[in-house]
């Protein structure tokens, strides 16, 4: 019964911020629902996700952590790579995300720390963005804002509840008001493949 009212708190703590947003629904499909919500600091549109999907805690911190595998499921990824591993919770990767002509590929390095409370079933992952923690690339375009958080709760049987949140600037000369009608694919695609993975 603790486990149950500790579990739920942090629910509500963490999901408290996305609330005080206005969602809109863009998909829901295949147990996965996508939103888009207005940023205060920026044009471009926050996205949440909220998935239930097979798999477990330790599946989903494999996949997480093996960054290098980003493009076999993270949309539009063209290749990543671990810089720096800074302890067993926490590591720096480079990833570099594929955008269609007319527009150059972006690239972005990434800070992950990932928090597990084992014996309530909880994962905290936060991912932010260091556009300044290695040189520009030639040919790319570093993405100047990048912060996403995950919260995972596991119910013991193989489910895992997902809700992410992702404010994202891809710089340079994306209009929002183009950048901003692809949104919900990428994010929609990626926990597809996501799924897709954790039931290998």
């Amino acid at each position: 019964m603790k486990t149950k009212i500790f579990v739920s708190l942090i629910y509500i703590i963490i999901c408290i911020p996305a609330s005080a947003q206005e969602w809109e629904l863009s998909r829901d499909q295949e147990n996965i629902k996508v939103y888009k919500g207005k940023s205060e600091s920026s044009k471009f549109k926050i996205i949440k996700v909220e998935a239930e999907l097979n798999g477990s805690l330790k599946g989903l911190i494999d996949i997480l952590m093996d960054v290098s595998n980003n493009k076999n499921w993270v949309y539009h990824t063209k290749e990543s790579h671990l810089v720096r591993k800074i302890n067993e919770n926490e590591l720096l990767y480079y990833a570099e995300t594929y955008l269609p002509w007319p527009f150059s590929n972006r690239d972005m390095v990434i800070r992950m720390h990932l928090e597990l409370d084992s014996s309530n079933n909880i994962l905290k992952v936060k991912a932010t963005g260091e556009p300044d923690a290695l040189g520009n690339v030639q040919g790319k375009i570093r993405i100047p804002k990048f912060n996403g958080s995950w919260m995972v709760t596991y119910n013991g049987v193989n489910k895992i509840k997902i809700i992410y949140l992702l404010e994202v600037d891809p710089g340079g000369n994306v209009p929002a008001s183009i950048s901003n009608l692809f949104v919900t694919r990428g994010p929609f695609e990626t926990f597809h493949n996501l799924s897709k993975l954790l039931n290998k």
